[in-house]
């Protein structure tokens, strides 16, 4: 995808309307470019949220944040969210197999790894970093919106919201495809369970 105009442009065409200029920006009076504005952060964070992208996934050390509560007595240790996160998919160590236990409490990520290290989906607003069909489904979610905010057509809306369901159903399993199904094995498990098949690595 070129730009988010492009996009824009494309969930347009699906509803059979207007087509925005090239250079329009936020900033501009256009009132179609400002509405696509306004929804689009919150249909891409939706359709980011839907799968753990591969293309968005991060994985970071997060740093501790003191505490400025009563605590909690399961999870002991605070660490902050990274601003970018729109969806925390695991925390990394704690073994073969085995994710350490965590709960999100807003901002915060409470868990009693000592090292915590998330990995999770990025908020990636580039369109040149949007695999193709990615972008097709999140063009059909905004038609979807759209259908609703510009031409209040609840009929047109569903239509668009099937299509995006058919999209983005392809879209996870293109991005699937392209992962290895199997967790790494280590040598304690290799002489543990010698060739045994190692089970799929959980997100």
């Amino acid at each position: 995808m070129q730009s988010t105009v492009h996009l824009y442009n494309v969930a347009l065409a699906r509803l059979g309307g207007e087509q925005l200029p090239r250079n329009i920006s936020s900033q501009e009076s256009d009132a179609v470019g400002a509405l696509c504005d306004n929804l689009f952060p919150q249909v891409l964070d939706l359709t980011l949220t839907a799968h753990a992208w591969s293309f968005a996934l991060k994985r970071v050390f997060l740093a501790a944040v003191p505490e400025n509560g009563p605590g909690n007595a399961l999870y002991r240790l605070a660490y902050a969210v990274p601003s970018d996160c729109v969806k925390a998919v695991r925390l990394a160590g704690g073994g073969v197999n085995r994710s350490p236990a965590y709960v999100m409490e807003g901002e915060t990520l409470r868990t009693n790894e000592r090292q915590a290290v998330l990995v999770y989906v990025a908020r990636v607003t580039d369109p040149q970093k949007w695999p193709p069909a990615f972008a097709d489904a999140l063009a059909w979610a905004m038609a979807a919106e759209l259908a609703s905010a510009k031409l209040n057509d609840s009929r047109k809306q569903n239509w668009c919201y099937q299509n995006y369901k058919v999209a983005l159903g392809d879209a996870i399993a293109r991005d699937r495809a392209t992962q290895n199904p199997y967790a790494p094995v280590s040598p304690w498990q290799a002489a543990r369970f010698g060739t045994a098949m190692p089970q799929p690595e959980r997100f």
